[in-house]
């Protein structure tokens, strides 16, 4: 009896917890880094990034640490972004939104840290993320990108490399 009451608690958590990507028009600063992922309804590239969130594991877990934003382009609305109302054209136009899936990665702060326009890969969206956290969390600076990449073992450029590792 007590499994059962404990898989049931368990399952009521999983259905009734918050989406990963939330759809929401009021967006405040909750301490986390936010991301936008602008899309279309017509868009095959977006549902496999978006699919790619929820399902992927590493990338799952370190985007659960985003406040996650879908912004449909097909969809006129009003959204109050950090108490100022934009509408969806507005935000388009501010962010040079031209393809989707645009991804703009924010840091706790709502400072922009990235954006890429197009499909962008699941290690690729997944180091961004740990970058910003990163940051966010005070292990690295805005300016040491080049060092994480190159800590993380994704490039072996010399440029890349710290100086105390420079030859």
């Amino acid at each position: 009896m007590k499994k059962f009451i404990l898989l049931m608690a368990l399952l009521s958590l999983q259905i009734f917890s918050a989406p990963l990507i939330q759809t929401a028009t009021k967006i405040a600063l909750t301490g986390k880094p936010i991301m936008y992922i602008f899309d279309s309804a017509t868009c095959p590239y977006c549902e496999k990034l978006e699919k790619e969130l929820v399902e992927l594991k590493s990338l799952n877990e370190i985007a659960k640490a985003f406040d996650i934003y879908r912004i449909p382009r097909d969809d006129f609305k009003i959204y109050d972004i950090l108490g100022k109302k934009v509408s969806t054209q507005e935000l388009q136009m501010s962010y040079h939104v031209k393809a989707t899936p645009n991804v703009v990665i924010f840091d706790k702060h709502a400072k922009r840290m990235f954006q890429t326009s197009g499909y962008i890969g699941p290690k690729a969206l997944e180091q961004m993320l740990r970058f910003v956290k990163g940051v966010d969390e005070g292990k690295y600076k805005v300016s040491e990108w080049s060092k994480f990449l190159y800590q993380q073992n994704i490039t072996t450029s010399e440029k890349s490399k710290p100086k105390s590792l420079q030859h």
